[in-house]
């Protein structure tokens, strides 16, 4: 089983369904893994996000960068940048990069995508 912790900001977009992905620095699941999903990990405040647990679908390779944004496998992703950030939660792609930029101290990221389906 696979934890995934989530902040404020997307603590609504993921228990409404909404939000089906995350990104991460590392490779955190695999494709088949039963996923749970929380706010407040490891903390008093900790609770569950969904009743049900979603099963890991896809996990790919993706680079966050000023310019452009590099992604594992294009046919699993639209083709717009914009879009692919509102798929995670974000308005559009300067602020996914923003929020990025900010979290992690570096003007590019890299890392791993993980989506997730109910069953």
């Amino acid at each position: 089983m696979v934890a995934f912790s989530f902040s404020d900001r997307f603590v609504d977009l993921v228990s409404s369904g909404l939000k089906t992905q995350t990104i991460r620095q590392t490779r955190r699941a695999k494709v088949g893994d039963a996923i749970q999903l929380y706010t407040g990990l490891r903390t008093k405040a900790c609770r569950k996000l969904t009743a049900a647990d979603p099963i890991c679908t896809y996990v790919g390779y993706v680079a966050i960068r000023p310019d452009y944004l590099t992604v594992g496998d294009t046919s699993k992703h639209p083709r717009d940048r914009d879009e692919f950030a509102a798929l995670d939660g974000f308005k559009d792609y300067a602020d996914m990069l923003a929020w990025f930029q900010e979290r992690y101290g570096q003007p590019s990221f890299i890392g791993y995508l993980h989506r997730w389906e109910f069953q």
